[in-house]
Order: C-alpha cells, then sequence, then structure tokens
C-alpha cells in the first residue's frame, strides 16, 4: 500500500473522490457513504481525514495538497506528507474511494469545500442515527394496476395525496440536509399523475435514484424521460417468468409479460438503465434460468432473483419454495453466471425458518445480522405524507412517526416521536424476553432489530425478531 501511495505522489496524479462515494457533515461528525440505491454502507471519518479527502479535488496534484494540508493544519511539510500517505494507503490504493480524475472524461466529478468538513472535536456515538438521513424511500402512488400473489404492500385507500408543490419543498429541504439518494416503491409510483415533475426535481437536486415499477413504459415516456437526463439513475421492471401464462398468473394480469418486456426494450432504447426483478415461488422458480438467459439476450444487465417471503398482508405457504427447489435454483443461476459472465445476477434466494437452526448457528447469524436502516439512516414517505420506519408497516398511527403534509422535513426526522419509534423503551416490551435483556441498549442502538418481522410473527413490534437466539417458536418467514 506505502508503495502504491509513492508512486502515486511521484506521478503527480491529480485525484478526485470516486462517483460511487460522498461525505456529508453530520453535526459532530463526518459520514462517508455509498452513493448508490443498491448498497447501504457508511462509516465514521474523522475531521482530519475528511479535510484531505477535500483538498483532493481533482485539480491539485498529491504534492499540493500535502502543501496545502501543512498549511492547514499547522504542520511541517515532511508531517504533511505522513498524513497523504496514510489517505492514500486506505482510501486509494485499499479502497478506490479516491481515483484518479482523468478517468472522468467528462470532468464531472463531485467537488467537496474542506471547511464544511471541519468540526470542534470528533466524536463517536454509540447511537448510530444520523442528525439527516442518507436515504428516500418515496411512496408517492398507493395503488397498482396489477395484483402480485406475492405483493407485500398494505395498499389500503387513503385520502388527500401530497402535492407535487409539497413534494417539490420536501425534495429541496431533504437535499439541504444533505440527502441525495432515493428509492421509490409503492403501490406502482409511476401511476402517479405527476411523476415525471417529480422525477425533475429529484435530477435537479443531483438525486440519485431507483423507480421500480410495472407500469408500461411507452416510447412516448422513455423519450420524456432521456430528455430529462436520467443518467445513471435506473428503472426497476419486475418479470417473474418467459412463459406469458406464467409471468401473467403471478401478477394476474393478462399480457403483462409482454408489456413488461415492451418496457424494458423502449427504456433501453433510450439509453435508460434498467434492472429487474423475480420473486421465486413453486409456480415459476423452473422459469428463472430461462427467463433471465432471453433478458441479457435483449441487452438486460442487471438481474436480482429473490425467494417469496410471508407478507403481513397477503401470504400462502404454499407459495415458500423447498430446500430442494432452492438448490436446483441455486445451481442453475450459478451455471448461467459461468456461461453469461457479462450478465450481472444477484441471487437472494433462502430459507428462513429460525425454528431449523441450532443455537449456535442462530447466536452467530445474530452478531453478523444486517443493520436495519429504518429512523436511523432512511425516511420512508407514504402518499399521504405520513412518515413510516418501513414500507412493509401497516400505515397506522401507532408505526406513525409524523406527516410530511404539516410538518418540516427535518422536524419530522428529528422529532421525539420518531426517536421513540425507533429505540422503543425496554418497558414497552413487558412480558417478552426483551423486558430483562441486559443487550436491550447495544442491541436496538448498535445494529437496530427487525420491528417488520417481529410484527410479521408475533403480532407485534414490541417483541424480539424471530433470528434473536432468546425469541420464541417463530413461523417460517421465507
Amino acid at each position: 500500500m506505502i508503495t502504491a501511495a509513492k508512486k502515486i505522489k511521484a506521478s503527480e496524479k491529480k485525484l478526485c473522490m470516486a462517483d460511487d462515494w460522498r461525505m456529508r457533515n453530520d453535526r459532530r461528525r463526518i459520514i462517508l457513504y455509498k452513493y448508490s440505491v443498491e448498497e447501504s454502507e457508511w462509516r465514521v471519518v474523522s475531521s482530519r481525514a475528511a479535510v484531505i479527502l477535500a483538498l483532493f479535488n481533482g485539480e491539485r496534484t498529491v504534492q499540493e495538497v500535502a502543501e496545502y494540508t501543512a498549511l492547514l493544519f499547522k504542520v511541517n511539510l515532511a508531517e504533511a506528507q505522513t498524513y497523504i500517505t496514510r489517505i492514500l494507503a486506505e482510501f486509494y490504493a485499499k479502497e478506490q474511494i479516491l481515483v484518479d480524475s482523468a478517468s472522468f472524461p467528462d470532468f464531472d466529478w463531485y467537488v467537496y469545500d474542506p471547511s464544511e468538513m471541519v468540526i470542534a472535536q470528533d466524536s463517536f456515538q454509540l447511537d448510530k442515527r444520523l442528525k439527516a438521513p442518507l436515504s428516500l424511500l418515496l411512496m408517492p402512488f398507493n395503488t397498482c394496476d396489477v395484483d402480485c400473489i406475492y405483493c407485500y404492500a398494505e395498499r389500503k385507500p387513503i385520502g388527500k395525496t401530497l402535492s407535487i408543490e409539497r413534494w417539490r419543498e420536501i425534495i429541496n429541504d431533504a437535499a439541504d440536509a444533505g440527502v441525495s439518494v432515493a428509492t421509490f416503491s409503492g403501490g406502482d409510483p409511476m401511476l402517479y399523475p405527476q411523476i415525471m415533475e417529480l422525477l425533475d426535481i429529484l435530477i435537479e437536486r443531483d438525486f440519485l435514484f431507483l423507480v421500480s415499477t410495472k407500469s408500461l413504459i411507452t416510447v412516448k415516456m422513455a423519450k420524456e424521460l432521456a430528455e430529462l437526463g436520467i443518467g445513471k439513475r435506473l428503472f426497476q421492471i419486475s418479470i417473474d417468468a418467459w412463459d406469458p401464462e406464467v409471468a401473467d398468473r403471478i401478477v394476474q394480469r393478462k399480457g403483462y409479460r409482454d408489456r413488461a418486456l415492451l418496457s424494458i426494450k423502449n427504456l433501453l432504447m433510450y439509453g435508460i438503465g434498467v434492472r429487474t426483478n423475480t420473486v421465486c415461488t413453486p409456480l415459476n422458480y423452473q422459469e428463472v434460468p430461462t427467463l433471465l438467459r432471453h433478458l441479457a439476450e435483449i441487452g438486460v444487465t442487471k438481474s436480482t432473483v429473490t425467494t417469496y417471503g410471508r407478507s403481513l398482508f397477503r401470504h400462502q405457504d404454499s407459495l415458500f419454495i423447498s430446500a430442494d427447489q432452492l438448490a436446483w435454483l441455486d445451481n442453475e443461476i450459478n451455471q448461467l453466471k459461468t456461461g453469461l459472465p457479462e450478465a450481472d445476477v444477484s441471487f437472494n434466494g433462502s430459507i428462513i425458518d429460525h425454528n431449523a437452526i441450532s443455537v449456535e448457528e442462530k447466536e452467530k447469524a445474530w452478531e453478523n445480522r444486517a443493520n436495519c436502516s429504518g429512523g436511523i439512516t432512511s425516511m420512508t414517505i407514504c402518499a399521504d405524507g405520513r412518515v413510516i420506519l418501513c414500507e412493509q408497516m401497516p400505515h397506522n398511527e401507532i408505526y406513525t412517526a409524523g406527516n410530511v403534509a404539516k410538518q418540516g422535513f427535518l422536524e419530522v426526522w428529528n422529532s421525539q416521536r420518531m426517536k421513540d419509534i425507533t429505540y422503543p423503551s425496554q418497558e414497552l416490551f413487558k412480558e417478552t424476553v426483551c423486558y430483562d435483556c441486559q443487550s436491550f441498549d447495544e442491541c436496538h442502538k448498535v445494529k437496530g432489530y427487525c420491528f417488520r418481522d417481529a410484527l410479521n410473527v408475533y403480532g407485534s413490534i414490541y417483541q424480539p425478531p424471530p433470528n434473536c437466539p432468546k425469541a420464541p417458536p417463530a413461523v417460517r418467514l421465507g
């Protein structure tokens, strides 16, 4: 690593931040995070490291950055060069967070003001909750024109939806707070009457976003999207089988498969990034390899395949795939990846039955569980302005943190109500294993717990999630 760093210094390359990483001052700490709709990763970096990273603006040489570092931190040049060597070893040679600005052919890289990375004192907090979210999950429309057998959305009728003017204010407030990533869900966002204007607002504020839809994207719509300047933003089209009858049966709409393929072709024709999503059940799992091959043939380079999971609002045990079906599918997808190396296929298939594993396995999995982002780094906004922690939760008052139809964006995010829902009091867990658990605070404030799964399995968010080693027996989740 040090050798690589010295070579860079000698060559006088000009570096800048990679386009898939961003930095932000989160009041008492500096956050370095993935600028991505597909990966959620962030960490705290020291103020000094952040200032030096900001000095790499794509125009300064490494030597010039060292000279500025010496000046700003009031150290001699040799000491400044030591700082730079360490930064290059970690952020260039190891992680490629710093890259050669010459790799940007259009000279369009993100530049930071080093003064914005200065904080009075670096501080580590056990509470990982940020002062503003890193991402938004937007649900501008609550209905859909298909009826998927695996749907997890509540889709209950709502009253008045947010106006496009209010959406503009929310997006501007979020952008001003440092938010730059959004994912659309629903209902189907493309059914929102003013969706083009909403996307334009996000593009104006440099948001990266993913739109998940089952609506038909016509040639006219694809052309309009291209003219907005979609760039590297993505559309996700759901398609669950190559056989038209099977695909249509899954979504319970005749002609859906052909409609989905037409949407994909129209988007690709105008250079708009497309990824597909496929949910596997016993009805369609054998269709998946054929589907993926045909998608690759028409130009789809990224596909996600998942297995059916239990929903709060509609569920059939018969839709769970078996261990044999899962093994077959895993083998087929691995073979397909070998034969189609240009196709980026992500397979997230698993059997989630916490009763079927040993306590030791459960404890290991619990320690390595994924972080919950709801209310900590992510904010979900419903069509009526209601803010909830997870798109799969019921839209009821008990799970509502506030409403941006009548409250400010940061007012809701930093409200006591939001904090109380994100970190519920241990007193609310009476008569559960959580009530006397010594790890309660660490469990909730470090990695969090899946309140959705607790509600799904035990009927209450004030229960342990079923993957907790201390949780009582649970029904199968996936």
